[in-house]
């Protein structure tokens, strides 16, 4: 039973440490972010596993009854919360990718209620948020190809999107600089 302990509390620990690191390159503005995923899927299963070994944990240290039907009633709130809050902040994302004119640089857009534009890092599970752009009403303008991409000097691109589905010539634009990797 004591190594099932240890063997908990190290996968509670890892998991914690994996948030930290989160923290730390979300603090650098680095996020991980793929061409079909997004960093707040694995936040959902890292939150989940430190529920799961942090209830396993004090259950292993309670003797009441009553304490450990607590424990668990609250782990299953808590988890069903963070499942909660990834279904209706993410788990309806979009996914946009496209590619500097040289195909040297890799961009993707998530797009949920609003559109983020990340720049890929060479590991390709690493990226750069470059902008948010918002659409009339959370209109997703990547998903619908209502877009242009102007590549300029200076590793600077000029998007143009359309902004509102209803006027057809609501058009905006945003500049962004970003980084050859």
């Amino acid at each position: 039973m004591e190594r099932n302990f240890v063997l908990t509390l190290l996968i509670c620990v890892l998991g914690i440490l994996l948030k930290i690191i989160i923290f730390v390159l979300n603090s650098n503005g680095m996020y991980v972010q793929g061409t079909n995923f997004s960093q707040d899927v694995i936040d959902l299963t890292i939150n989940i596993i430190i529920l799961l070994s942090v209830t396993r944990m004090v259950m292993y240290k309670l003797k009441d009854k009553v304490l450990k039907a607590l424990t668990v009633v609250f782990a299953i709130f808590l988890i069903g919360s963070n499942f909660c809050w990834w279904l209706i902040i993410d788990s309806d994302a979009k996914y946009t990718t496209f590619y500097s004119p040289n195909k040297d640089e890799d961009f993707v857009v998530k797009e949920t209620r609003h559109s983020e534009v990340y720049q890929l890092s060479k590991f390709k599970l690493l990226s750069k948020k470059l902008v948010d752009i918002s659409g009339d009403d959370g209109y997703r303008m990547f998903y619908e190809n209502k877009y242009e991409l102007e590549w300029m000097d200076h590793n600077k691109l000029k998007i143009h999107y359309l902004f509102d589905p209803i006027s057809s010539n609501d058009y905006k634009d945003v500049t962004i600089t970003y980084k050859e990797y």
